[in-house]
């Protein structure tokens, strides 16, 4: 079993059989739906992106959304990404919102997502206007090799602190996990080992929750993948990815207790 699996459990917590067919039908095909407004907006305005996540997995595997999957995952080149966001909020149609600090300011991700406004998924983040079915957008960030383990830390920090900042955690709260995680220690000492690195190469990371760390061959020249009838980019070695990020046996399917999703209800109107 991968460590992906695993490790997925800790914020995956419902089988997707508390789902009911005619619930990810309505996920499924709704993505599809604001997928295609965004690749006409991206494309339109010549903003590079590529599927990955459970996305490419499916596009590689089966050409198909993985059964139990209950989003769309995108990433966008990280000097593209500001732009990206102003397209989006301005272009995509009624019924589709960009959700991000500019529409809510207690958002806390790291990157955006678009939402349905039409549908409503639980358990839902109360903090938030917008709850429906989504996409995920990542940045796709070039760092410097020597960077990356303090690059990732200081992202942990900086999720806890959104969260605090958007109503989510108390000082208790917040204090207690970095704590936890030791993430003022770690910080300072992986800020330290960039000094003494003789590394002097770039990787990108998705900054996603799983910070996927892809070597920058993987990536270019872009390869296109067909998922869902539709023809999107993604890594030309995808496999090389989909390794270092399920493992790999990311061809097999998982046993039936690790189809795991991180909603147990879709409530929609059409």
């Amino acid at each position: 079993m991968s460590d992906y699996l695993n490790k997925s459990k800790a914020y995956k917590g419902y089988h997707y059989s508390l789902l009911k067919p005619e619930m990810l039908e309505y996920l499924h095909s709704k993505t599809l739906e604001m997928l295609a407004e965004v690749v006409k907006i991206l494309e339109r305005n010549k903003i590079h992106y590529m599927i990955v996540g459970g996305t490419l997995l499916g596009a590689v595997t089966t050409g198909h959304f993985i059964p139990w999957d209950e989003d769309i995952d995108l990433c966008v080149l990280d000097d593209e990404y500001e732009r990206m966001i102003d397209c989006l909020i301005n272009e995509l149609p009624k019924g589709i919102i960009v959700q991000c600090k500019q529409t809510e300011a207690n958002y806390y991700h790291g990157w955006i997502k678009i939402r349905d406004e039409n549908s409503k998924i639980y358990p839902n983040e109360i903090h938030y206007k917008q709850n429906g079915v989504w996409i995920d957008i990542y940045r796709l960030v070039a760092v410097r090799e020597k960077d990356i383990s303090y690059r990732i830390v200081k992202e942990h920090l900086e999720y806890l602190n959104r969260r605090f900042s958007g109503g989510r955690y108390n000082w208790k709260e917040k204090w207690k996990r970095i704590h936890e995680h030791q993430l003022l220690y770690r910080i300072i000492k992986e800020k330290m080992k960039t000094f003494f690195c003789g590394k002097k190469g770039k990787k990108y990371i998705i900054l996603s929750a799983s910070k996927i760390v892809v070597e920058l061959e993987w990536c270019f020249p872009i390869k296109t993948y067909s998922f869902e009838n539709m023809k999107l980019p993604g890594f030309y070695h995808a496999e090389k990815y989909l390794i270092e990020h399920y493992g790999n046996d990311f061809r097999k399917i998982p046993p039936e207790e690790m189809r795991r999703v991180g909603i147990n209800k879709v409530e929609y109107s059409i």
